[in-house]
């Protein structure tokens, strides 16, 4: 039980460092981005934007899926993983433990992929939408 544990704090401590590494000056171009409607009952997640987030430059960067959470309420939204199903291939699950607070909007990231579908699995189960595109 201990390594999905030590596999989020990885994650988190890995996408802290990318932040940093954005807010410091390094490259970064934003793009792609759409406003898709989920549905009310599905965590009470009201929307959920997509886009794609280039991090670094040349050989290095990083293209990353951005995902935004907006909870228009009433209660609050458990997200225990990002879940990505790419054509033709199983589900892939990034584990994340954050707790989406009414009127709070919370962004996530995880590895885009070209073509696939992307779901934010929560307490009342999983949200799916498309990346813009």
């Amino acid at each position: 039980m201990r390594r999905p544990a030590l596999a989020s704090a990885v994650m988190a401590i890995a996408l802290v460092m990318l932040a940093m590494a954005v807010l410091m000056g390094s490259y970064y171009v934003y793009y792609s981005v759409a406003r898709l409607p989920t549905p009310a009952a599905a965590g009470h997640l009201r929307t959920l934007y997509l886009g794609n987030t280039t991090a670094g430059q040349g050989p290095g960067a990083v293209t990353l899926a951005e995902i935004e959470l907006v909870n228009p309420g009433p209660r609050p939204v458990n997200v225990t993983a990002v879940v990505i199903l790419p054509r033709g291939g199983p589900p892939q699950y990034y584990r994340y433990a954050a707790v989406v607070l009414p009127g709070q909007n919370v962004t996530l990231y995880a590895p885009a992929q070209p073509g696939a579908r992307y779901g934010v699995e929560t307490d009342a189960g999983v949200v799916w939408a498309r990346p813009a595109g």
